[in-house]
């Protein structure tokens, strides 16, 4: 589905806006006009949401990306532009495929590439002005860190920006519904929507095969003190388990789009009680926890004190040595990203399986180390010979800032799938915490700053102290859904083995599928298993089928 698009003009200039504005068409005629004659993109490109914005004057053509990447605009080297990439291109770019199947987005080597060769990317909150033959991208609005800023600052900021987020969803709702699993980001996101709803119908999926008790009991709990709130406890059946829908959705491969069961029965639900706008934590876990590259970062500013305590305390709770996190925290600070992205280069000639990595060392990582031994040669070399030209690149962004940079892009991927799939019931899915103003105010402190090993997501629970009761925000822990893949891979794997014995990531040349039909059996049996690999694995093997036709002209 693409982005909701909205236009407006004035006698010097048009805008069309791309994904999810709050301002009235009048005031959108009134910051173009502002904007054509101060050249200040603010009025134009700061209103309530997450949008794009492609201003078209006679001097020639601006494309304001958004600052968070949800709704993305892409161009190629003739000035052409749009929503989606395969819109503009048509050959597959297999430096981007391979580098999403590896799950190394973290690691630059996407620069601003596209899943198309010849379609570029803006770059999230860069301008791109086409005119005279020339193209020229700059930055306007980046997601950066404000080094000057308070705690107290940054938090009153995100108070501010998610009332707005939250407020603009419900007055603009014929009939507004909410996510509610009873975790700390949809519940806190419900519990703002009250200020403005006299009630709101609130969605737990539950499954009776694998219950997540404590994130049922605890939705359970806070309805029956708010009235206000109508629960409606959806039971999730099999049919809807993770991996039983094989089909692509979104514009590229991404797993949201074969674990889609369990929100397509919410959506269906709200559907069925007449709503139009549907709440959704998507984005809370991205820029609210502080990722383990911290430790990186607090290692290479220098702040050994603070270092030490962090280590002890996340150590304690794993039952590992903090020594052990110190040390890897100290190594990676030294690395440094070039060093480390040669070693990454090297890893993926070598083509060794990685084995079960150490929980520190997956912990304290800039990215995911690739599950390369799955990998064909050629894509391995294809991957390293990027990294070796990515290395070389500067980049004055911490480690802790990047990774969360990289969440965010994937979040904007799932909620894409979300959209889709909630416009199939009449439904727009809408995620506040990926507004615009509440990353910028969420990020506006480091990660290095945003960690607390004895509280969860501090910066949140000062936001919204008073304005959401204690009792949920003095939840400390967060539900485990991973019974729930177990369950549907087990009841998809015949289908699945299906696909990977006539692999077309395999036709294709991208990976060997024995070694995947291994973690695929070994998922069924209930081991251990790297997730998040074997699902891009899954995702790239639907896309490529659901668009062979394309493929096969590459």
């Amino acid at each position: 589905m693409p982005p909701a698009r909205v236009s407006t003009r004035t006698q010097a200039a048009t805008a069309e806006v791309f994904g999810q504005c709050f301002a009235e068409e009048d005031v959108l005629a009134r910051s173009l006009a502002e904007f054509t004659e101060s050249g200040e993109h603010r009025v134009l490109t700061g209103h309530v949401g997450c949008y794009s914005t492609v201003v078209r004057q006679p001097g020639g053509t601006t494309l304001f990306a958004d600052p968070v990447g949800q709704f993305p605009l892409y161009y190629d080297d003739s000035g052409r532009h749009g929503t989606k990439a395969s819109d503009l291109g048509s050959e597959i770019d297999e430096v981007y495929l391979a580098t999403r199947l590896a799950c190394l987005d973290g690691a630059g080597l996407l620069e601003n590439r596209s899943l198309y060769r010849g379609v570029r990317r803006v770059r999230e909150g860069h301008a791109l002005h086409i005119g005279g033959g020339l193209l020229d991208e700059r930055p306007y609005a980046p997601l950066r860190v404000d080094p000057g800023l308070s705690e107290a600052d940054a938090a009153e900021m995100l108070r501010d920006a998610l009332v707005a987020a939250v407020r603009a969803r419900a007055l603009s709702a014929r009939r507004l519904v909410s996510d509610f699993s009873g975790g700390l980001d949809s519940t806190s996101i419900a519990c703002l929507a009250l200020r403005d709803v006299p009630g709101l119908p609130v969605f737990t999926h539950y499954n009776p095969d694998a219950p997540v008790l404590d994130d049922v009991e605890r939705a359970e709990r806070y309805v029956s003190v708010e009235r206000r709130f109508d629960h409606q406890l959806v039971k999730l059946p099999p049919e809807h388990l993770p991996f039983q829908d094989l089909v692509s959705m979104g514009d590229e491969p991404h797993p949201a789009s074969i674990a889609c069961g369990p929100a397509r029965l919410r959506f269906s639900a709200a559907a069925a009680l007449g709503a139009d706008v549907h709440l959704m934590g998507e984005g809370g876990d991205a820029v609210l926890w502080a990722p383990g590259a911290y430790f990186v970062d607090l290692a290479r500013r220098g702040e050994l004190a603070t270092l030490w305590r962090h280590c002890f305390a996340w150590a304690r709770l794993r039952n590992r040595s903090p020594l052990s996190v110190f040390r890897r925290a100290v190594a990676m600070a030294g690395l440094g990203r070039g060093r480390a992205l040669l070693r990454l280069a090297r890893t993926l000639e070598q083509g060794r399986p990685v084995g079960d990595v150490p929980w520190e060392v997956s912990v304290v990582a800039r990215w995911e180390l690739p599950q390369v031994h799955w990998f064909t040669r050629s894509t391995r070399h294809l991957l390293a010979a990027q990294a070796r030209s990515v290395a070389a690149q500067e980049s004055d962004v911490d480690a802790g800032e990047s990774v969360v940079l990289n969440q965010l892009r994937l979040h904007g991927l799932t909620q894409q799938v979300h959209r889709e799939a909630a416009a199939e019931v009449g439904i727009d899915a809408h995620a506040p915490f990926l507004d615009t103003a509440v990353v910028r105010a969420a990020m506006a402190i480091p990660a290095r700053r945003r960690a607390d090993p004895a509280v969860a997501k501090p910066l949140l629970k000062k936001a919204l102290a008073g304005l959401v009761p204690g009792r949920v925000l003095s939840r400390e822990t967060k539900g485990d859904y991973s019974r729930e893949a177990y369950q549907g891979i087990r009841r998809a794997a015949p289908e699945l083995r299906r696909y990977l014995a006539d692999s077309a990531a395999a036709d294709f040349g991208l990976i060997d599928p024995v070694p995947v039909r291994q973690v695929l059996e070994d998922a069924v049996n209930g081991l251990r298993v790297p997730w998040g690999a074997l699902n891009q694995v899954l995702a790239v093997e639907v896309w490529l089928r659901a668009n062979a036709r394309k493929v096969a002209s590459t």
